[in-house]
């Protein structure tokens, strides 16, 4: 590694971070691919480093497994998302929630004083001693700019990350740091689904040619990709990337790279090392922070974007569950919100909640409506008012303008068939006590 400062950061060892990861500690781990494994092994090598300390990053649900809680327990830690990897940290009390959209989360994340260490995942620097933060830029510029010099950066410096175009943190701001390889976090493709690819050419069938897609995370994203193939001059705008990508690239469906504004702006990048790999060309793809991507004023200024996420339960007033299941919280806010805002305000935008008509399962759960007549008391993921359409594979709902009744029947003809004579006897009992 190249050290042209006049005070390159220290060598930093395993035996070291005791120096930093006192009892009263507030460290900053970052999720997704920002999260370090080389950091991750050092801790489980030595749990003790975790007493009295409290840990925060945004951690996503079946992606970032780590519970730094488990290694002590006197450790803590506060998350902006809930998984069944961390329920045993949450049901004892040792793990908050902040229930927060990922624009107050980066305001939150990023408020002075809020950490004393920061424990990041970086590539090696370039000619210029700056380090690309490579596969995940979302929260770390915020909470970098934020830190004082006070506050320790530790780096873990992975010659398997591939520099990209977006934020970096000069070496003179980190205070120490270790270069290891470390295979980056890679998320295997999901297994078709036909019912989902069932819902991706409902919603394809909406897409322009030119328009600009934000896709949320998980299976929907690349079935919605892999059924936009055939268009053409298509642009993403999202908090996150997957292999989905791939398939546009090797289509001709997305916008050609461009040196002074890629087709894609993301903040994560996350799947298999041939995405990694693609997602370092800098005319491809523009890696940015949350206070840019999920940006109302950013998201105001992109003609025609096309917001398509998920909800686990969507009522016929409009509203959508996308935090609880079973009574249990699973997920968290997350940007959906930020996202669909933003999209109602592009000029020929659209915000979609699009998903299979029934909840996934075996048994008697794989018949569960994901259309419900009123989601059961519990926090709301998506408001009425921030409504605009529901796509199943049975259709579209366009909600836009409706007044309650007819949205109820909007989504109702979009409900399993099987589901819908007793979803419209709950409306008429319903209607009534409104």
């Amino acid at each position: 590694m190249r050290q042209t400062t006049s005070r390159p950061p220290l060598p930093l060892a395993s035996s070291d971070l005791a120096a930093w990861l006192r009892p009263g500690a507030r460290v900053y781990w970052p999720g997704c691919t920002g999260s370090s494994p080389l950091f991750e092994q050092w801790l489980r090598a030595a749990p003790e480093l975790a007493a009295g300390v409290w840990f925060c990053g945004m951690w996503i649900p079946g992606v970032n497994r780590f519970d730094p809680t488990a290694l002590h327990p006197e450790a803590r830690a506060s998350s902006f998302f809930m998984s069944r990897d961390w329920q045993a940290g949450w049901q004892r009390g040792a793990i908050d929630l902040l229930p927060m959209h990922y624009t107050q989360a980066v305001r939150w994340l990023a408020t002075p004083a809020q950490f004393d260490v920061l424990m990041l995942h970086v590539a090696p620097p370039d000619e210029h001693d700056l380090c690309s933060l490579s596969l995940a830029a979302d929260f770390t510029p915020a909470v970098l700019a934020a830190a004082d010099a006070g506050v320790a950066v530790l780096a873990h410096v992975n010659p398997a990350l591939p520099r990209t175009r977006g934020p970096a943190v000069h070496i003179s701001r980190i205070t120490a740091w270790v270069q290891a390889a470390h295979t980056p976090l890679t998320l295997p493709p999901e297994p078709a689904d036909p019912t989902l690819a069932a819902v991706a050419r409902q919603v394809a069938e909406q897409v322009r040619d030119g328009d600009t897609l934000q896709l949320g995370l998980g299976r929907m994203q690349g079935a919605v990709l892999s059924a936009l193939q055939a268009h053409r001059g298509l642009r993403l705008h999202s908090g996150m990337v997957s292999d989905g990508l791939l398939g546009l690239i090797g289509a001709g469906a997305l916008a050609a790279p461009d040196a002074k504004l890629p087709p894609v702006c993301t903040g994560v990048a996350l799947g298999s090392a041939a995405l990694y790999s693609a997602v370092a060309n800098p005319a491809l793809v523009q890696f940015a922070a949350v206070d840019h991507t999920h940006a109302q004023a950013t998201l105001a200024a992109i003609p025609r974007l096309m917001a398509v996420n998920s909800a686990i339960e969507i009522d016929l007033l409009g509203q959508a569950n996308c935090e609880v299941l079973g009574g249990r919280q699973v997920s968290g806010v997350g940007g959906l919100v930020d996202f669909m805002r933003g999209a109602r305000a592009s000029s020929g935008g659209r915000a979609l909640l699009a998903g299979t008509a029934n909840v996934g399962g075996r048994g008697a759960n794989s018949s569960r409506s994901r259309i419900v007549a009123l989601l059961p008391a519990g926090p709301v993921g998506v408001a009425r008012s921030d409504a605009d359409s529901v796509v199943t594979e049975h259709g579209w709902a366009d909600l836009r303008g409706l007044g309650v009744d007819a949205r109820a029947q909007a989504l109702i003809a979009v409900a399993a068939p099987e589901h819908r004579p007793a979803l419209q006897a709950a409306w008429h009992t319903l209607r009534r006590t409104l």
